[in-house]
């Protein structure tokens, strides 16, 4: 069974949505972004943010990764106090046991269909490879859904499987706080499993032809949250595509479609007041970001670390 667990954002270098029999000689490279544009991003560094509003308790958003290495599942101490501090918490998605039926049945391709129906030649081979160097037999492997199987691939090998948002929902329990979710996992499933077959298979061919980019790109970004570089984080995923069109319809899915439904409803445990909220660090920053929307509905938002 496969670990559910939310898209990484380094689902970001793509190639042209053509599925062909074989990659080009080069990936596409990001491009990068001017220290002075970064600059000017709203809410463009830190992870712990204080959100405040006349008549409602304060409350905390934190921005978490979603990687599973023993280094990034250990909270900082001012996430941590505010967590013990708070009266509930609120993920992006609950991510039990039902989330993962419901995420094992979906990943499936319908009865009799396989992904050797649009891979095969060299992106059959990488991809068998892969899906090898990731401990999936073939045989599921291959009944995976396009979206899927990028999201198997698209991320570094799990090593403890277990992630922040594991530890913050552990920690809740244990401390006998309600843990909360801002979207049902079929809405997360959605956002990527409606976008068109040939959005799904361009996305895939593009992590098997630069999967060692991504892999290098991972690594990057968890250079930029240790460093609370949100601005950094949002760069690396506007780099240059080599489809910005289908880069901007993977963004409007993944990104600020979510983080606008996020923001919009916060708003109950904002008002119920000394929530502690973790969404992933990319819904955050900028100006359809999280905290510019909640800024927005009348919040001050400040900076904790």
């Amino acid at each position: 069974m496969l670990k559910l667990s939310a898209l990484t954002t380094t689902l970001a270098l793509l190639c042209q949505p053509v599925l062909a029999a074989s990659c080009p000689e080069k990936g596409s490279a990001p491009a990068q972004v001017a220290t002075g544009q970064r600059s000017h991003l709203a809410h463009g560094e830190g992870l712990l943010f204080r959100v405040e509003r006349a008549g409602a308790r304060t409350s905390h958003v934190f921005g978490t990764i979603h990687l599973d290495s023993p280094e990034l599942t250990r909270l900082p101490p001012q996430a941590n106090l505010a967590l013990r501090q708070s009266d509930r918490l609120v993920l992006e998605t609950t991510l039990d046991e039902a989330a993962q039926q419901i995420y094992t049945r979906r990943m499936l391709l319908p009865g009799g269909q396989a992904l050797t129906m649009w891979l095969d030649g060299e992106l059959l081979s990488r991809y068998l490879k892969l899906s090898r160097w990731y401990r999936i037999p073939e045989e599921l492997a291959l009944r995976l859904t396009p979206w899927a199987a990028t999201n198997l691939i698209a991320r570094p090998r799990a090593s403890t499987g277990r992630t922040m948002e594991d530890v913050l929902r552990e920690t809740a329990m244990q401390i006998g706080r309600p843990v909360y979710a801002l979207e049902t996992i079929d809405e997360l499933i959605d956002a990527q499993a409606s976008m068109t077959l040939e959005d799904q298979l361009a996305i895939l061919e593009d992590t098997l032809c630069n999967h060692p980019q991504i892999m290098a790109h991972t690594e990057e970004l968890v250079a930029l949250y240790a460093n609370g570089d949100l601005a950094g984080i949002a760069a690396l995923q506007q780099g240059g595509h080599a489809d910005e069109a289908l880069a901007r319809r993977l963004d409007e899915r993944m990104l600020y479609g979510r983080s606008a439904r996020m923001a919009s409803r916060l708003g109950e445990h904002l008002e119920a007041g000394n929530a502690f909220v973790a969404v992933g660090a990319l819904h955050l920053p900028g100006e359809l970001g999280v905290l510019t929307l909640l800024a927005d509905r009348g919040y001050s938002v400040t900076r904790v670390f």
